[in-house]
């Protein structure tokens, strides 16, 4: 199962980096990389191709290690509910809800239910990272560009929220930590090339990419909660060949 994870995560990332990373998050990038511009004199050399790749590094490693983070912790509170469940004969419950909270978060992002961020940032009660970014978008060290990765990593975002829902059906502190790394290291070469990935696609087919990922979590989310049922005893488990799909 953990390997089925790591590979929808980072598809995932991949795919969905053109059309829901680029509207959610192109404007960090975008902005990022103007306030860096500004910075140059004209006494300094013009960055070549290669150093001003070096210099977004630091600002997708913080968001990749919040977002890692953030699945070791789903992923030891996945364990915890396990042991528990293991003790009480309630393992199908757990998949059952997963696999309906995935469920919520692709129709959700297919457009079929209000957009998950708006839920995310109302929690937070107005206190969103956004406002302690601002002062470090102008900054060149290497520590407040990953701090401000760092900070990026905790905005409100239906599609982490989703994989962070992935990472916890893994039920281990090492599995949440790497389905969450793999999506977000899936998001990196999109928004590296964001100017010349902006230009190539229309907004039209950045949009089929975004509903195309949505419907790999929404499969994923069928698939899981048909195992918990399995696991209930309430269906029979079905496997294809070796492959046991649930």
């Amino acid at each position: 199962m953990l390997i089925s994870n790591l590979v929808l995560a980072f598809v995932t990332g991949i795919i969905s980096s053109f059309g829901h990373c680029l509207g959610m998050c192109g404007g960090i990038v975008a902005i990022y990389s103007a306030r860096q511009a500004a910075q140059i004199t004209a006494a300094d050399n013009k960055p070549g191709l290669l150093a001003r790749i070096v210099s977004f590094l630091p600002l997708h490693l913080g968001r990749i290690t919040t977002y890692t983070f953030f699945g070791a912790l789903i992923g030891l509170a996945g364990s915890l509910l396990d042991q528990v469940s293991g003790m009480m004969g309630w393992q199908g419950v757990f998949s059952i809800l997963v696999g309906i909270a995935m469920l919520l978060v692709a129709l959700s992002l297919m457009g079929f239910l209000p957009p998950i961020e708006v839920a995310l940032l109302s929690m937070s009660a107005g206190n969103s990272p956004m406002a302690r970014m601002r002062g470090l978008f102008g900054k060149r060290s290497f520590l407040s560009t990953l701090t401000l990765g760092i900070l990026w990593g905790f905005l409100p975002c239906g599609l982490v929220f989703a994989m962070l829902v992935l990472a916890a059906r893994t039920q281990t502190i090492w599995g949440g930590a790497l389905t969450m790394l793999f999506f977000g290291l899936g998001t990196v070469p999109t928004l590296l090339g964001f100017g010349l990935a902006a230009n190539l696609l229309s907004p039209k087919l950045r949009g089929g990419l975004q509903k195309f990922a949505a419907l790999l979590i929404l499969l994923f989310a069928v698939q899981t909660i048909l195992r918990g049922l399995a696991v209930a005893h309430l269906i029979p488990s079905f496997s294809f060949g070796p492959v046991m799909l649930w």
